[in-house]
Parts: structure tokens; C-alpha cells; sequence
């Protein structure tokens, strides 16, 4: 397993494991789907605003017991052509894009 992949994999697992601690506080009618193909925002989720921001933080407070400090609802985020908080698949990939740019930096 490259380097890569194991950064991946561990996004992935972070993430997941956020929207799993999402659903535990919705309604099963409501909860959001546990898969990297699911939508996260917009046409088709479940989530409103103040869902996904809860989200964003769950992932964020999981990172920095990591040892890594990110923000992913800054000036960048909202400055992307296409919204990072499309689906589990976009945000995983802009997770990764910040994470290859701090490794840039040290």
C-alpha cells in the first residue's frame, strides 16, 4: 500500500465514520448514507446547512485528533468552481488536496 493510499484511506474512514456520527442524532428517514457515492449537499441529501456544517466540524475535531489541523468551511472551500461539499467523494477529494498542500508546506 503506497503513501496514498493510505492517506485516502484514512480520509475516507474519518469521513464515514463522521456521517455515522451524524445519523446516530437523525431520524432514520432522514439519516444520510453511509457510502463515499453518497450526496452530501444540495439536490437529493438530507442534509440542510446547519446538518453539514455539524458534519464539517465532526470531520475537522476527528483530523485534529489526528494531530492535523484543518478548516474545511474557509475562504478556500468557498472559493472552489465546483463546491467540495458535493457529495462524500468530492469532499474526500478536497480533503486530500489540502492535505497534499500542507505536505508541500513542511
Amino acid at each position: 500500500m503506497n503513501e496514498k493510499t493510505i492517506e485516502y484511506s484514512l480520509i475516507e474512514s474519518v469521513v464515514l465514520q463522521a456521517i455515522k456520527n451524524l445519523n446516530q442524532a437523525r431520524q432514520p428517514d432522514a439519516q444520510l448514507p453511509v457510502s463515499v457515492d453518497s450526496v452530501l449537499f444540495g439536490r437529493g441529501s438530507p442534509l440542510d446547512s446547519l446538518g453539514l456544517v455539524s458534519l464539517l466540524i465532526d470531520i475537522e475535531e476527528a483530523f485534529r485528533d489526528e494531530g492535523w489541523e484543518i478548516s474545511l468551511s474557509d475562504e478556500r472551500a468557498m472559493s472552489q468552481q465546483r463546491s467540495p461539499f458535493l457529495s462524500v467523494s468530492t469532499l474526500i477529494a478536497y480533503i486530500e488536496g489540502l492535505r497534499a498542500a500542507d505536505s508541500n508546506h513542511e
